[in-house]
């Protein structure tokens, strides 16, 4: 079956903060505090900016992270602005989110596979949050 490609496309994606330290001898453990903000380039694409600490304060962890991420993106201009508010939202969020999981895997080269990549995460808390705002 052909794919039929999302209405939102990331066209950007960079860090503004990648700390990251492996501890191969350390403890798996998942301290995941996550924030965003919606955000805007200078020629008016929208986007997110990610905020994510990741066993900060842990004792010993095995990874240990202090990132801040932006994806920009282009988003289809016949969809009604609800619709691609909607799509920038939760879409953007788990792409930019998936991004930076993707990256610190590939970044750890020194932890096994299968313990070096950051958990799922359930977003709707956080958007509740934060759109209603």
């Amino acid at each position: 079956m052909k794919a039929t490609l999302s209405p939102l496309q990331v066209k950007t994606f960079y860090f503004e903060k990648l700390k990251l330290e492996e501890n191969p001898r350390g403890v798996v453990k998942h301290l995941l505090d996550i924030d965003f903000n919606f955000i805007e380039d200078d020629k008016g694409r929208p986007g997110i900016q990610l905020f994510v600490k990741y066993n900060v304060k842990a004792k010993n962890p095995l990874i240990r992270a202090d990132i801040e991420a932006v994806s920009l993106f282009e988003v289809d201009e016949s969809l009604p602005k609800e619709q691609k508010d909607k799509l920038i939202a939760v879409n953007g969020l788990v792409i930019t989110y998936g991004l930076v999981r993707g990256v610190i895997y590939q970044m750890c080269s020194v932890i096994p596979p299968s313990e070096r990549l950051l958990p799922s995460v359930n977003f709707n808390p956080l958007l509740k949050e934060k759109l209603k705002g």
